[in-house]
């Protein structure tokens, strides 16, 4: 259980890294070369676009491990179904990343060390990118009263 949610998180937070970098990246490279048009609502849209995305490429990610968790015995369940599928998983897997937790789903056995490290990650995710999303508006926006 350590093993697969450390491979999970791994994934997850080095995958974050990297599309924010390839974003930081990108943002800079659209403000320099148009220094004086207004660029901010087409960056502001495609860096929210593509946070969203990678959002829900980590919550599948947590979900197929809840999967395959599932299919394997000794590992725990998720109890509100008979049977869970992906589909399902990835559902548990969405309410567990965006600490929503609906209630009508709950993880019992050591797969709750999952969920609850699942929690803690997407918790953090989302901050980091609203982070950078402000970071960003404060770049764009600010540049566009400047010009």
């Amino acid at each position: 259980m350590v093993l697969v949610t450390a491979a999970v998180v791994g994934i997850v937070v080095v995958y974050h890294y990297e599309v924010i970098q390839l974003l930081s990246r990108w943002c800079g490279r659209r403000q320099r070369n148009f220094p004086g048009e207004v660029r901010s609502r087409p960056i502001l849209l495609c860096v929210m676009f593509v946070l969203i995305f990678a959002h829900v490429i980590e919550i599948w990610a947590f979900g197929a491990a809840f999967w395959w968790l599932l299919n394997h015995d000794g590992f725990g369940e998720i109890a509100g179904y008979p049977s869970v599928g992906l589909l399902d998983s990835v559902y548990f897997s969405a309410a567990t990343y965006t600490t929503v937790g609906w209630g009508d789903l709950a993880a019992t056995g050591h797969i709750r060390f999952l969920a609850g490290t699942e929690a803690l990650v997407g918790f953090m995710m989302i901050t980091w990118s609203a982070s950078f999303g402000y970071l960003v508006m404060e770049r764009t926006l600010g540049r566009d009263d400047q010009g």
